[in-house]
């Protein structure tokens, strides 16, 4: 085996993410992953699922799960939960139904639309906050959803989830979940997403496995493999959102200011917001620029979402560069504040509200607008030409003069009445949206038509930029509107002023102390409506209480090893104490130096990854984000004292057992063909299995070099808005 110079082998380590600016600040970092369980709110799985009791009720089989799901939100024409399987993945459950893995494929869904609700319900927003990966062979879900009183993802997992048990739910370990999931949040790999069923030769095996599911390939090929894809990249944005909202924007000035912006955004139906106010480039735009170069000089990254592709059928079924243990590229990387970055922001912040929420105070402006608020009256002249049999297009103001009110009909005509008439473009002064607002309630009477505007596509007043209402339109003409001139009027509402008016007051209370939602913490819907709402003199919503959160995984010690072989358990053990499979739990229970010895081939060859390159190298264990856990920066790793007493450890555990010949014949192997490490039994289930004195006998000389099997691893409008 050939071997490369530590110091070289570090370098070519932390290229994929060394750029232009050296060590920018990482938003999120498996060396730092906080605590398994949030001290504050519930992840959207126990809001869900979670009863007053402590107890879980998920609905089984999981096609009843799918099904309560897609009862909460409203997609249109489109499913609410998107799905795809994985018959061969990149998950700790990949494995697990070897060698039927396409009888027994992972399901994995997300969710996509708008919570559905009644009264003064709220509602929970679900889209891209919730992933559960179902596989029905071991009877688990793994799921990531989100908390918002924390803000962030928690990873949970539903063991025994089948018909006749209680699901029993836990917390996962978050610093071994971060290690693949380096953002604290979702992942999937990228296009043409070869893993799953989007894949025909994945879906032409499931079919064949599943004959009682599936008729045909084409009723497994999954076009969801895509929406998930995109949902993840959307769901890894939350936290670089949070992050600036927190840290970037340091004062509630600021924080009122981004969120002025939101609700623009949002009671505009998604269209824009006014980014030339004073409050907007003073209190958030130039704070944040301030703030940035103090807080985040190098830079800050957001960890990447995407997985490189795999190939399951590829004749290397474990390449390096697709191990999501390896570091990536970031997603994204800001060295500053421009104005792209702060609109994205914006844009993130204001997709945690629903559509529920811009509804409800859509609804309280246009009901609270008094006879003292300022009305303004647009005017533009139009021209009239035929566009077919009684059809004709309207041309209103004068293109050549931004300041004019512009608009374009599209009108049919009938014995001298309007017919029909819609909106082709309109431009109202001082906004630079094309806004194209549906007609409604036409009065029409001689010589005019008077009617009012809405936003038709997110059930809305027609709003500016500004979030100031168009009230109503009138189009009239002199003897018949297909001869001569007619004209245009809008009315224009400044109904706005109504949310400034509360934020002012939310601000002051905010200096006194007794409002909080626009302080330090993180950028929470509940609290944020509840003060302003409350601002606005609006009821007050329905929330639901919070109880009891799901318990936390046990933390075996991983005690029990002598010598220098104990250096196990403060590098491995976060990942390797458990009970489990994958990964391999070696660490397990008191007296884990049995199941040490079993994977010792693989530990090694793992640790020795560090230091040696080669054809049969896999990827370094413990992972880089692993190690600096542990409290040792990944770059001096390979060249400390702890990994040369363990690599020695191991080396001399292999050769006292097996012999020095063996030792060198497993260094020339395959890292797939090596002996497997299937840990997961008790002690007392291997003596009962194979005698205390035969499990080495069974797991190491009977087994041989080759006979083991594969270790085979795994915008404006926010729908069309992929990146800050």
């Amino acid at each position: 085996m050939s071997k490369l110079p530590a110091s070289l082998l570090t370098i070519l380590l932390l290229l994929p993410y060394q750029y232009a600016m050296a060590n920018p600040a990482w938003i999120e970092k498996a060396s730092r992953p906080g605590p398994d369980i949030a001290p504050v709110g519930q992840s959207r799985f126990d809001q869900l699922f979670l009863q007053p009791n402590g107890s879980y009720q998920i609905p089984y089989p999981f096609e009843r799960l799918i099904e309560a799901l897609e009862k909460q939100l409203d997609n249109g024409d489109n499913p609410a939960v998107r799905q795809v399987l994985v018959p061969i993945g990149r998950s700790l459950q990949r494995e697990s139904p070897a060698p039927e893995y396409f009888r027994f494929p992972r399901n994995i869904i997300t969710l996509e639309g708008e919570p559905i609700t009644v009264g003064r319900q709220p509602g929970q927003v679900m889209e891209y906050r919730l992933f559960i990966a179902h596989q029905p062979d071991t009877e688990t879900l793994e799921i990531i959803s989100y908390n918002d009183a924390a803000g962030r993802f928690e990873f949970q997992l539903a063991e025994d989830y089948s018909a006749g048990k209680p699901p029993r739910v836990k917390s996962a370990r978050r610093v071994m979940c971060m290690s693949c999931h380096h953002n604290a949040a979702p992942i999937f790999s990228r296009t043409p997403w070869s893993e799953t069923s989007f894949n025909i030769e994945v879906a032409n095996r499931l079919a064949a496995a599943l004959p009682h599911r599936f008729s045909s390939p084409i009723e497994v090929v999954s076009l969801d493999a895509g929406v998930i894809d995109v949902l993840a990249e959307r769901a890894n944005y939350l936290s670089a959102a949070q992050a600036i909202w927190r840290r970037g924007c340091d004062s509630a000035a600021c924080r009122a200011a981004m969120l002025r912006a939101m609700l623009q955004y949002r009671l505009s139906g998604k269209s824009n917001y006014d980014a030339s106010t004073t409050s907007y480039q003073r209190d958030y735009l130039d704070r944040l620029s301030r703030n940035w170069k103090r807080q985040w000089p190098r830079g800050l990254a957001l960890a990447g979402s995407r997985l490189p592709d795999r190939n399951p059928f590829a004749a290397e079924t474990f390449e390096n560069e697709s191990d999501p243990l390896l570091r990536r590229p970031p997603q994204a990387t800001w060295h500053g504040v421009d104005s792209a970055l702060a609109s994205g922001i914006v844009y993130r912040l204001a997709g945690f509200f629903s559509d529920a929420d811009i509804r409800r105070l859509d609804r309280h402006l246009t009901a609270a607008e008094s006879a003292a608020s300022t009305t303004y009256r647009h005017r533009a002249s139009c021209t009239t030409r035929a566009d077919g049999a009684d059809r004709y297009r309207l041309l209103c103001g004068d293109k050549s003069a931004l300041e004019s009110l512009q608009a374009e009909f599209e009108a049919e005509v009938s014995a001298g009445d309007i017919v029909s008439l819609r909106f082709l473009s309109l431009r109202v002064p001082l906004d630079s949206n094309l806004l194209q607002p549906d007609i409604v309630e036409p009065r029409q009477k001689p010589g005019r038509l008077e009617a009012r505007l809405v936003n038709g596509q997110h059930r809305l007043s027609m709003r500016l930029a500004n979030g100031n209402r168009i009230e109503s339109m009138t189009l009239s003409w002199g003897d018949s509107l297909l001869r001569g001139q007619s004209k245009l009027e809008l009315v224009v509402t400044a109904e706005f002023e109504i949310i400034d008016q509360a934020l002012s007051k939310l601000l002051d209370r905010h200096r006194s102390g007794q409002a909080d939602s626009l302080g330090e913490g993180v950028f929470e819907r509940k609290a944020i409506l509840r003060e302003l709402m409350q601002e606005l003199g609006m009821d007050s919503l329905d929330w639901p209480p919070t109880v009891a959160r799901a318990v936390a995984a046990q933390r075996p010690a991983g005690a029990g090893l002598n010598g220098d072989l104990a250096l196990l358990a403060p590098y491995c053990a976060h990942c390797h104490a458990d009970d489990s499979r994958h990964p391999p739990g070696f660490l397990y229970g008191k007296a884990p130096v049995e199941l040490v010895l079993q994977c010792a081939p693989r530990i090694l060859r793992r640790l020795q990854a560090w230091r040696e390159g080669g054809e049969f190298a896999p990827s370094p264990m413990p992972p880089s984000d692993s190690i600096e856990f542990s409290g040792i920066e990944a770059e001096d790793w390979p060249l400390s004292d702890h990994y040369r007493k363990l690599v020695d450890s191991l080396e001399q555990l292999l050769i006292q057992q097996q012999g020095r010949q063996r030792l060198l014949d497993w260094q020339q192997t395959d890292y797939a063909r090596l002996p497997p490490c299937l840990p997961g039994l008790t002690n007392r289930e291997f003596r009962s299995a194979f005698g205390a004195v035969d499990f080495v006998q069974h797991h190491f000389v009977d087994a041989g070099i080759g006979g083991s099997t594969a270790d085979m691893p795994d915008d404006p409008g926010d729908r069309g808005r992929l990146s800050l």
